[in-house]
């Protein structure tokens, strides 16, 4: 929240504390609704009414006389109306410029820490991103990341120690079907197709035969055990396979400017003996249990209730082991979250992936010395973006912890559940589906090639902003924001409808709009000189553009911080766009400021185009949007 939004609250909470009601009424403070009775107000007087049994008018004309005498700061005087409000008057004079001030003084080598404090003092682990090695990155994929990265900025930016790794899945079932296309079937790539997407279209197409024949399934479950196995060529073929696609994935991810500290692979977690350290630990504390009869016969499960070998048999119980000994990837899951913790007593190897510091990548064997294992893993906090379908294995991890006695560690491990992207009617036409009448909405489908792959939308997106930006760069950049905000802007819980349409708009609540209003913004300030010394102070009475913009740029802070505690990128996004309507509005209904006459005014409103600048620049960035100062 803003310093004065927070003075104002100690202020209210004190006042209620003296006249007896202080604890059994929250307190509230917001935005007045009608400017004319002031600036902030309380419904505090309400509440109070109901504790006290007393007139909320009286109450309120206590609570004024209180408040006066506390002398907040940039408050000029405290008014009372009808059924019970007291508001604050600002004083303009001292506050604008200190809104201006501290909007300017904005220095991304400096945390904005909340006033509460960290949410979690040391390390916050962000899992994210986390493709099946078989494919190219689709647009769900990339909610994903966008999602991760952007919480990881909006963390870092509010002080928070924060850790991103990339989870590569290089034995599962899909990298086996991939394995038996490129083995098997004689598949090749097209001339200059994509490694990433050749796999993708070979991913297809091993699906479609599999329908009819048996044969390659029997296949598949042989490769799938040799992987699992690791020390043969097919487990060697299939590790170099998922590399190059991983080197493609990360290539698509660093288009939107996302990147990682670490990358696991699920293959060393089974090398290094993880899963086997893990299960140790489960068996001894009764966690697991072998099923005797029933569906799971055979199995190592994990049952509904803790302890009991009769529980086994429940249809609930959690298999982690199959009958024919492969661990399943909820295994493997609760072995890395237990790493992740500094849980385990077993590490990595550790080597750069490619030159530079990031990112740094996992092995089994033939680590870096100069590398410090110390920078991963031990973290007080993890989270793990993974859509909302994946709440009930999320929930098993997190059982597990808690029934080896990690329950802080498992209180502590936050699936940041997200509703999956789908497409809408339109979309689906375009690619070429059915489309069923009343229907809007259809779901991806990797087996059957039902995708829109994070590259081509890119592409596209570039094609289309080419003629609205100066130069190639700008369209990339523009193109990429406008991507990252659509993925970004709706709520966790919400499904995305994607359509082409929307996504690439450049008007009303979109990322175009925002990196234009913020190059609009640097555009003012190149043609207006001045900007040195102290800026000029408010007129006697600031119109309501003026004020409803200061508003804004007063309200960044708490933005910030509600978005870090929520892990919500939605809210951040959500003010961002205000702050750039208000700075639209500010443009289009006050005097043009290189045509402004008074000097003083042209000042003091450069300055405050500055500081919605410098705020909403800050704001792109911690979205994961460049912050342009040309378009």
């Amino acid at each position: 929240m803003s310093q004065v939004e927070a003075a104002l609250r100690r202020a209210v909470g004190s006042a209620l504390d003296r006249i007896g009601a202080g604890g059994a009424v929250e307190v509230v403070v917001e935005p007045s609704a009608r400017p004319e009775f002031g600036d902030w107000s309380t419904p505090a007087p309400l509440g109070a009414a109901r504790v006290l049994r007393r007139s909320p008018m009286a109450i309120a004309e206590d609570l004024r006389t209180l408040l006066d005498e506390a002398r907040v700061q940039h408050v000029a005087g405290w008014s009372v109306t009808a059924p019970g409000y007291v508001n604050a008057r600002l004083d303009h004079a001292s506050w604008a410029p200190a809104v201006i001030d501290t909007a300017l003084a904005l220095d991304p080598s400096r945390p904005l820490i909340p006033d509460g404090g960290l949410t979690v003092a040391g390390r916050t682990l962000i899992e994210h991103t986390n493709i099946n090695t078989n494919k190219a990155a689709h647009v769900g994929h990339l909610r994903n990341a966008c999602l991760g990265d952007t919480v990881a900025r909006i963390l870092r930016r509010t002080g928070h120690e924060v850790e991103v790794n990339n989870y590569i899945d290089d034995t599962g079932v899909q990298v086996a079907d991939v394995v038996v296309g490129l083995q098997h079937l004689g598949l090749t790539p097209r001339e200059n197709e994509p490694f990433d997407q050749f796999c993708s279209r070979v991913y297809v197409e091993v699906s479609r035969r599999y329908e009819s024949d048996p044969a390659l399934v029997e296949l598949r479950a042989g490769v799938l055990h040799d992987i699992e196995a690791r020390d043969n060529d097919t487990a060697r073929f299939a590790k170099e396979m998922a590399g190059r696609v991983v080197r493609a994935q990360l290539a698509t991810m660093r288009r939107f400017d996302i990147g990682y500290d670490l990358l696991t692979w699920e293959s060393d977690i089974l090398e290094l003996g993880f899963w086997e350290r893990a299960f140790q630990l489960l068996r001894g504390a009764g966690a697991v249990v072998l099923a005797q009869d029933g569906r799971n016969a055979g199995c190592w499960v994990m049952p509904e209730t803790s302890g009991n070998e009769a529980a086994a048999e429940e249809e609930d119980a959690k298999v982690l082991v199959k009958s024919d000994g492969v661990a399943t990837y909820t295994a493997k899951d609760i072995a890395y979250q237990l790493w992740k913790f500094g849980l385990l007593g077993l590490d990595f190897k550790y080597r750069r992936w490619d030159e530079g510091d990031r990112p740094v990548t996992t092995t089994a064997a033939g680590g870096e010395e100069d590398i410090d294992g110390s920078r991963f893993g031990r973290a007080q906090r993890v989270v793990n973006v993974i859509d909302a379908r994946q709440a009930s294995l999320q929930r098993v991890v997190q059982q597990a912890l808690a029934r080896l006695g990690y329950t802080e560690q498992a209180e502590r491990s936050v699936h940041l559940a997200y509703e999956v992207v789908a497409l809408s009617a339109t979309a689906a036409s375009q690619l070429g589906m059915e489309v069923d009448e009343g229907r809007t909405l259809y779901a991806f489908s990797g087996r059957r090639g039902i995708e829109v792959r994070a590259d081509d939308l890119l592409d596209v997106a570039v094609a289309q902003l080419r003629d609205k930006a100066r130069d190639e760069r700008a369209a990339r950049a523009l193109a990429a924001g406008a991507i990252r905000y659509y993925l970004q802007k709706f709520s966790l819980t919400q499904i995305i409808a994607f359509d082409f349409r929307e996504a690439l708009r450049v008007t009303g609540d979109t990322g175009v709009y925002l990196q234009y209003a913020h190059a609009r913004a640097a555009g003012i300030l190149r043609k207006v000189p001045g900007g040195a010394g102290t800026p000029a102070p408010p007129p006697a009475r600031l119109v309501p553009q003026e004020r409803a913009l200061l508003f804004r740029i007063d309200g960044y802070r708490s933005a910030l911080a509600e978005a870090g505690a929520g892990l919500s990128p939605a809210v951040l996004a959500a003010y961002a766009f205000d702050l750039a309507s208000a700075l639209s509005d500010f443009y289009e209904h006050t005097p043009v400021i290189v045509r402004e006459t008074d000097p003083a005014v042209r000042r003091f409103r450069r300055a405050l185009v500055a500081a919605a600048k410098s705020t909403l620049g800050d704001a792109l960035t911690a979205l994961g949007m460049e912050a342009p100062e040309h378009v």
